[in-house]
């Protein structure tokens, strides 16, 4: 027992021993740079209660922090606190990050030191990214002091010319405004466009001071429409200084031929920090400064026309190169009368939202039920890519075999001034015979037995071996022939006149049957299910197996007017539409239809009687 007792108290010690432990580590990014790079230092300090514990950096003559990061996560009361130190060098040779310290429970923990290699140019760093040019004057690959710098600094630098134009037009704006702590600049890929060509716009806040509490206004256009493309960070070296900017990048795309102009982007900011925690006190930050505006310059373009030589009846707009058409169903088999849906995409550089819908072709043997286009933009890394989705429903009206042609969409390229057509491969489809059911009411069935055979009547008659009785009054009057004959005629006449009664009266009914299933549909199938109900008990016309034209004829035929005819045909194909095309502008909502249905149904009813 007394043995358990001490295993268990040894237990807890070791445990709380290790509970107050914690481990502390830092490492570099690199160990080898240029005075024009940067260095992060990551501080790691794991296993400790909250609240945060804060290292204490050692003297660090060679550098000048820059700017810190603090990440902390926490499971089970232990914290795990990341602190990044973003450094840059202040002059050449071999420097040491001394040791972290962290005090922790009145334990002191420390790293190991750091040797890090500073060197002026990029000769010296392996395994490192290319310094920028610094600007300062270079005798056999060291600093010469006595070189009159002031007289050197007068020459701006220039960006290399292997780079994009738009990145070139970028840091020749930053190069010429070096000496300055902030500034903003704005520049496109393109100042003389087509109408509809996507220009690239960026503009880029630099700073290489810290600052805060900086919101920013986007630029004003004029003829032009504006979509955002995407941010991202960067570091330019100017005259042996490091800056840091953010850059906003938009596609621009020209409304219409003439003048279009960028107005200017404006970011207000304030300088300084806000001296208020230990941490900001150990940067040496102050209270904040005034707040200052940053404004780019205002860029004019002007838009070109479009050529109107060789321009196809295929182009609906789209202008740029790279585009790509793709053509596809949704099944390739069906039967008469069921659904196909034909989806046509376009995909290119830009925004397809401002160019034309297509304009889809007749296809022989279908009904054809356009829908409204859709566009938006696809993921992409340097400028926006958009896409623009054409669809219509095809409704085959017999059985065979039907080729879908391929479909022409046309753009402009503006690197070789010529239009160029795309065009979609056919689509093969197979349409069988509809096994649906004709709609409507069938009053001429009979009931069958279970067996499948129909009774008939029965002509076997069976013998009786008693004697039969003395005749009664009813077998007496059958002697009287000529009474007998009349009786029949005269219920032959009674059974006649009440089955053309019966007829007249579901005639009847079949009025008023429809108008209550149009005053309480809610979809539009039920309005087309009323509707050929009516024509079915009313007129005898079925709607399942005839077309449109051949309805509209027997209608006519029936009695109804050709005006009452056409706005049944008008309405017939307005519920085909929403059964097909629902997304289509021209459909229409179930109650309109039940109300079209209800006008329909009172003429012809009136016209037919």
């Amino acid at each position: 027992m007394l043995k358990k007792l001490l295993f268990s108290l040894c237990l807890l010690f070791f445990t709380g021993l290790a509970w107050a432990q914690i481990s502390v580590s830092a490492s570099v990014d690199k160990t080898s740079l240029t005075l024009d790079d940067e260095i992060t230092l990551t501080v790691t300090v794991q296993g400790a209660v909250s609240p945060l514990t804060m290292p204490q950096l050692p003297s660090l003559p060679a550098f000048n922090v820059y700017s810190r990061e603090i990440d902390q996560t926490s499971i089970n009361g232990k914290s795990t606190s990341v602190f990044r130190y973003v450094m840059l060098p202040r002059f050449v040779g071999k420097a040491d990050i001394g040791a972290v310290t962290v005090k922790y429970n009145g334990k002191t923990y420390k790293t190991d030191p750091i040797s890090i290699s500073i060197y002026r140019n990029s000769q010296g760093v392996q395994n490192n990214r290319p310094a920028t040019s610094t600007g300062r004057a270079v005798t056999n690959g060291t600093y010469d002091s006595s070189i009159n710098t002031a007289a050197i600094s007068r020459q701006v630098q220039k960006a290399d010319e292997s780079l994009p134009l738009l990145t070139q037009n970028l840091m020749n704006q930053a190069y010429a405004r070096g000496n300055e702590n902030y500034f903003l600049v704005s520049a496109v890929s393109n100042k003389k466009p087509y109408v509809n060509e996507a220009v690239t716009l960026a503009v880029r806040f630099y700073y290489s001071r810290e600052f805060y509490d900086a919101p920013y206004q986007k630029p004003a256009v004029y003829n032009l429409f504006m979509e955002d493309a995407g941010s991202a960070e960067g570091t330019q070296s100017i005259n042996g200084v490091l800056y840091r900017y953010n850059e906003q990048r938009y596609t621009v795309t020209g409304a219409a031929p003439g003048a279009a102009s960028i107005g200017e982007a404006v970011v207000q900011y304030r300088t300084g920090s806000a001296s208020l925690s230990p941490l900001d006190r150990l940067f040496g930050g102050s209270a904040l400064g005034a707040e200052k505006t940053a404004t780019s310059k205002e860029i004019p373009l002007q838009i070109r026309p479009l050529p109107a030589n060789g321009k196809p009846n295929s182009f609906y707009g789209a202008v740029g190169q790279g585009y790509t058409l793709s053509a596809g169903a949704d099944r390739t088999q069906v039967e008469a009368g069921e659904a196909v849906t034909i989806t046509v995409t376009a995909k290119g550089p830009g925004n397809l939202k401002g160019t034309g819908d297509l304009k889809w072709p007749q296809i022989a043997g279908f009904k054809m039920y356009p829908a409204a286009a859709a566009a938006g933009s696809l993921p992409s890394s340097d400028q926006v890519r958009g896409y623009k989705e054409f669809k219509t429903v095809l409704v085959p009206s017999a059985s065979g075999i039907y080729v879908v042609p391929g479909v022409k969409w046309s753009y402009f390229n503006p690197a070789s001034g010529q239009y160029k057509t795309l065009q979609t491969e056919p689509i093969t489809i197979s349409v069988s015979p509809s096994t649906k059911k004709e709609s409507g009411f069938d009053f001429g069935s009979v009931a069958h037995t279970g067996s499948g055979f129909q009774t008939l009547g029965k002509d076997i008659a069976y013998l009786k071996t008693s004697y039969a009785p003395e005749p009664s009054v009813l077998a007496r009057l059958s002697a009287w022939q000529d009474v007998n004959w009349a009786a029949l005629v005269i219920l032959g006449l009674s059974v006649f006149f009440a089955s053309f009664g019966r007829k007249s009266m579901a005639r009847k009914r079949a009025y008023t049957h429809a108008k209550n299933l149009l005053k309480r549909a809610v979809s539009d199938e039920q309005v087309a299910e009323a509707l050929s109900g009516y024509l079915q008990q009313k007129l005898n016309i079925g709607t399942g197996s005839l077309p449109l034209r051949a309805i509209v004829t027997a209608l006519q035929k029936s009695g109804v007017t050709p005006a009452t005819a056409e706005a049944f045909s008008l309405l017939w194909q307005r519920l085909e539409t929403a059964r097909f095309a629902p997304g289509s502008p021209d459909a229409l909502d179930p109650q309109n239809l039940a109300s079209q249905g209800l006008d329909v149904l009172k003429l012809m009813e009136e016209e037919t009687k």
